[in-house]
């Protein structure tokens, strides 16, 4: 294996990554020791004892669309309150809950302020809970079909909080393990709206738009294509999905997903589809699972904004895509004083340890 001391700049952001690999550790060697979730004191076990608002319960059931109004009775799904839960030990999949310590308040934002120099708005949002029934059961141990109706999930609460004034971004994202973010050993995951364009999304889609203004095609296709043709940093590919390190991970064992569709919105993605995601997402989790003893992980969907009418759309150059994120390193004074991220790890060599070569 050649040792690689080079910086690689990002085809959408142009931010540059300082590829170090002479300075790789095992791919074990951060990984915290796992921790057995406890049973008794989990607040997620019995969401609604634990003083949860639970807003939607969705059956163990390949009917995506299915829920559980106040009378028991199944219902599909027409808006953020559709659902009501009620007491089925063992027989429901997933709750969704408002988070009883949002990030954002809910309410209409006012109009933005100025203090000083500075710009402010009021952080107001929506921000749930989507808390899955088995406790000590990680996503990489859902069947594809279960996979994809956790993914049905996630385009059904989206759909519910873009009705939501002040939404202008959501973001679905799961995280496992402490050193992940995790404050809860219990499988969940969330979804948060917000009256402003993240800094990560707004780069990616400026970069997108410059990318194809300059060159008169999508960046993402681009990628694609390369790193189809290469080959040797692909983890998963199927008929419509497509899982790769990329050529300018920032972190180690990044893998990114992207559909061929090259849709702008995640919500859109045909249902039919979300099966086939599915099994994609499991092979990468549990490539992370058995290849990288069992390494906490940040997942998350990167989506392009809020519909609004009369906004503009993105869909001639952006596309949505998935990003999940092994927690293998730390960041140093170099990385906070320069703004560099470093990446120890070939991607070339990460996608070949997932793929089990």
């Amino acid at each position: 294996m050649s040792l690689i001391n080079e910086f690689r700049q990002d085809l959408v952001s142009g931010e540059w990554v300082l590829f170090a690999t002479g300075r790789a550790k095992r791919p074990s060697a951060d990984v915290a020791p796992r921790v057995k979730p406890d049973l008794s004191q989990c607040p997620f076990e019995d969401p609604e004892a634990s003083g949860n608002e639970v807003l939607v319960t969705y059956l163990p059931d390949p009917d995506i669309d299915v829920t559980v109004d106040a009378q028991g009775q199944e219902t599909g799904n027409q808006g953020r309150n559709s659902g009501v839960a009620i007491p089925a030990p063992g027989r429901w999949f997933a709750k969704v809950a408002k988070n009883k310590f949002p990030a954002v308040a809910e309410g209409e934002a006012g109009p933005r302020q100025t203090v000083g120099p500075y710009l402010t708005t009021e952080a107001r949002g929506l921000h749930e809970l989507i808390i899955y029934r088995d406790h000590e059961r990680q996503l990489h141990e859902y069947s594809v079909t279960e996979l994809g109706q956790v993914l049905a999930i996630y385009q059904a609460r989206y759909r519910a909080m873009a009705d939501y004034a002040a939404s202008r971004y959501i973001l679905i994202f799961h995280n496992k393990g402490l050193s992940a973010g995790a404050s809860q050993a219990h499988p969940h995951s969330q979804i948060i709206s917000i009256p402003i364009l993240p800094p990560d999304v707004k780069r990616s889609i400026f970069g997108s738009e410059s990318y194809y203004k300059q060159n008169g095609k999508r960046v993402y296709d681009v990628m694609i294509d390369w790193e189809t043709k290469e080959g040797k940093r692909i983890v998963q590919q199927t008929d419509n999905f497509i899982a790769f390190c990329p050529f300018v991970s920032k972190t180690p064992y990044e893998v990114r997903i992207f559909s061929k569709q090259s849709h702008a919105h995640f919500e859109q993605c045909p249902a039919e589809l979300l099966p086939e995601l599915g099994g994609v997402i499991k092979t990468v989790l549990q490539a992370i699972e058995q290849k990288l003893n069992a390494a906490d992980f940040n997942f998350f969907i990167h989506t392009a904004p809020v519909e609004r009418s009369g906004s503009t759309n993105p869909h001639d150059y952006y596309s949505w895509h998935i990003e999940i994120l092994p927690k293998m390193k730390m960041e140093g004074a170099f990385e906070l004083g320069s703004g560099v991220e470093v990446n120890v790890v070939d991607p070339d060599q990460a996608a070949q340890i997932l793929r089990g070569e």
